[in-house]
């Protein structure tokens, strides 16, 4: 962390730091300077930019999206506890803590390498899953993928704060949707793919991350963004983060909390649903009908942050999700109407997803790519260790127990919201 801090990092607009201040302050005393002062971006919401991000998101993660049905199927190929396979999750995930590190140096380059060649890299690594012959080798490819993961997932959410323009949270909601719409067929591809040709035969599917990766190199333009990013003078970001370290650990605990709450329903819904006697296509359809519904969800929560406000969204999406989430568990019986009541839910929880992204970027717009990797590192890592403690409670009280703690959780993140800062609020400056 202290090369981060101690760098320059290049701001995304127009205007540097000491142009934005008219007024001498002293050091005790930051300076409150509106939101869109500090560094003003081009104004242009590029929905080309926005499109190709969101293909991009979409083909990376698809792969990942893979690790919630494989976790029942490694564990019978292997014979290991749940507890054993859940180590599936931070092997994937761990590698995330690199991402502010990995934005930084993003951001004094190029985005474009990191981003086109993710997919393919994810492809490979987790599409090779079924051919793992013990823990180890399915530990390391996932440690691969996560580092792709950690090499893709900063770059191209601070690329888009930039194609966004002025339209944060419809640009932040469009390339989500991108990645909740890969979670959405994933489980599914993964699925057929293992009943037509085996888990052994299933890593034909990375063909299309390959394939994408391709696409992209022909699509994905970062010339301007590069550009205006090199031609500006560096900003050292460590006395901005003290000033701004309330908003900034408020955003950054109300991502660790939520990233907590949603672990169990992104990674362990197929093996509650198969351990209550209902069939994989069953849980494989209702895992994907939540990541569908978060499609919509993203979409209307980035949206209307954008009109609304970001505050007036998160406490509203927060508040709503415990209660949604008790219903579904207690009225799931592996009844395909029961389905409609997890799409609302997952609806009304994967919402905050974009408005956190945009967030981040309106806090920080000095430096997205680090912002955007702490959010995303902390968020990872806080859902690796989320993981490891449900596996093991699920093997101790059993699953269908275990799940009705984890609603509970979306209600400690409320507090961390009134950190943030209010609609067309300054922000504050070191001198």
């Amino acid at each position: 962390m202290t090369d981060m801090m101690g760098f320059g990092v290049a701001p995304p607009g127009r205007k540097t730091i000491t142009d934005s201040l008219t007024t001498e302050t002293t050091i005790n005393e930051p300076t409150q300077v509106a939101m869109t002062s500090p560094v003003e971006d081009d104004d242009t919401y590029d929905a080309k930019g926005v499109a190709v991000a969101s293909f991009a998101h979409f083909s990376h993660d698809l792969y990942p999206s893979f690790i919630g049905p494989l976790v029942p199927a490694i564990q019978d190929k292997l014979g290991i506890s749940l507890a054993m396979a859940s180590l599936m999750v931070p092997a994937q995930q761990m590698p995330s803590i690199l991402q502010p590190f990995i934005g930084l140096v993003a951001d004094r380059t190029s985005r474009r390498w990191f981003v086109v060649i993710s997919p393919a890299t994810a492809a490979i690594s987790l599409s090779s899953l079924g051919l793992a012959p013990n823990i180890a080798v399915v530990l390391l490819l996932l440690l691969v993928s996560g580092l792709s993961s950690a090499m893709f997932h900063a770059p191209a959410v601070a690329l888009v704060g930039e194609f966004g323009g002025r339209k944060m949270g419809r640009a932040m909601s469009i390339f989500m949707a991108g990645g909740e719409m890969s979670r959405t067929l994933g489980p599914i591809l993964i699925t057929g793919a293992i009943a037509l040709f085996t888990l052994e035969g299933s890593f034909v599917v990375m063909t299309v991350g390959i394939v994408a990766s391709f696409v992209l190199y022909l699509t994905l333009d970062t010339t301007v963004t590069d550009a205006r990013r090199q031609a500006l003078d560096k900003v050292d970001i460590r006395p901005i983060l003290r000033a701004r370290r309330g908003p900034i650990g408020g955003l950054l605990a109300y991502s660790i909390l939520t990233g907590i709450a949603t672990t169990p329903f992104h990674f362990f819904l197929v093996k509650l649903l198969v351990d209550k006697g209902h069939g994989e296509w069953y849980g494989g359809f209702a895992l994907s009908t939540l990541f569908a519904s978060g499609v919509v969800g993203g979409l209307v929560g980035g949206n209307l942050s954008d009109r609304i406000g970001r505050r007036a969204m998160l406490i509203a999406f927060t508040a709503a999700t415990p209660p949604l989430l008790y219903f579904y568990l207690w009225t799931e019986n592996g009844s395909w109407w029961v389905l409609g009541i997890l799409a609302i839910a997952g609806a009304i929880t994967m919402a905050p997803r974009s408005v956190i992204l945009a967030v981040g970027a309106d806090i920080l717009p000095e430096a997205r790519g680090p912002m955007a990797g702490m959010l995303l590192a902390l968020g990872f890592v806080s859902m690796s260790i989320a993981a490891l403690v449900f596996g093991a409670v699920a093997d101790s009280i059993g699953i269908v127990d275990a799940y009705w703690f984890v609603p509970a959780i979306w209600f400690l993140s409320l507090p961390c919201i009134a950190l943030l800062p209010r609609r067309g609020a300054p922000l504050a400056m070191p001198d």
